[in-house]
């Protein structure tokens, strides 16, 4: 057995935060920002998600080499989380450096679905709230429409609309996941009727982004994308949490100033807003206004390949 490394790249959820727990679509891209694994000898930390893939590879594949050390500072601002699914890329690396030290192609197309089966898992038993979107974009790169319902996921691949210009801003304060949809989950048990009526909304949202994407209307997904964002706000409001918070509503206006639109880029409550423009010039004049008022554009390249050997 020849141990392989991998790398997997980090995602940007562009819409259907909250709505896919739901069964709504949402889409997703992987970004060319990686996390890294190799494989050592020596008896490393390991974070409980990259634990929890290696005991279900080694019980799927067989022995595996030890312990893996990770590379995640692309997806870290100052060692801060920038909120663009790390651990999830973790899993998914881990799972694939699994699979190839067995000797398995990872560009394989029935390969890469049991690496996502076995990543899903994995993260799953430390994030159990999550969808798995993350993971699927870890997995299979590019540009996805994913839904899942129950055990049941489905993932697509998408083009981006040849004229659409995305940028992420990072807010400068990290969020927790778990907190923001602990609160949800309480809004859904207190006021069911309510919660019921934003997630109804959001879904119809979510299908209609979705819809505009792959349509390729750049226009429509910028008009969708800024009632999306508005959506969001109305179930922080309900939930009394944080999701859209006045970092997040300012890159929203900053956007709108320069004729597009920006949201929450996954849960809320910080880490990162998504911008989406028709014109190019407009999107660098946003990223400079977001300067000026101490919000921090991160370089990207959109929709990175997918897991691989290393």
């Amino acid at each position: 057995m020849t141990p392989v490394g991998a790398s997997a790249p980090g995602k940007a959820l562009l819409c259907g935060e909250y709505a896919v727990l739901e069964g709504a679509p949402a889409v997703v891209a992987a970004v060319g920002r990686r996390v890294s694994v190799a494989w050592s000898e020596d008896s490393l930390p390991m974070p409980p998600e990259v634990v929890a893939t290696l005991h279900l590879a080694q019980a799927e594949l067989g022995s595996v080499p030890g312990c893996l050390t990770l590379e995640v500072s692309d997806l870290q601002q100052d060692r801060v989380k920038l909120g663009l699914g790390s651990s999830a890329a973790a899993a998914v690396a881990a799972a694939g450096a699994s699979f190839a030290t067995h000797g398995h192609d990872l560009d394989d197309a029935e390969i890469l679905k049991r690496v996502f089966a076995l990543a899903l898992r994995g993260h799953a038993s430390v994030a159990p709230e999550g969808s798995g979107v993350d993971v699927a974009a870890s997995t299979f790169g590019g540009f996805l429409r994913f839904s899942r319902t129950g055990d049941d996921v489905t993932t697509d691949a998408l083009e981006r609309p040849g004229d659409l210009v995305i940028r992420l801003v990072w807010t400068g304060h990290a969020a927790r996941t778990s907190e923001l949809v602990g609160q949800v989950h309480v809004l859904r048990r207190d006021d069911p009727e309510g919660y019921r009526a934003c997630m109804e909304r959001l879904s119809e949202l979510a299908a209609r982004f979705a819809l505009a994407f792959a349509a390729g209307d750049a226009v429509d997904v910028i008009t969708e994308a800024t009632a999306y964002s508005d959506a969001m706000g109305m179930l922080g409001a309900a939930a009394r949490a944080p999701i859209v918070d006045a970092r997040l509503r300012r890159a929203s206006e900053l956007a709108a100033r320069f004729s597009g639109s920006a949201k929450p880029c996954g849960a809320g409550g910080g880490d990162v807003a998504v911008a989406f423009f028709v014109d190019p010039d407009a999107a660098k004049g946003f990223e400079v206004a977001c300067k000026d008022e101490g919000l921090h554009p991160i370089d990207v390249s959109w929709g990175a390949t997918g897991v691989q050997a290393c």
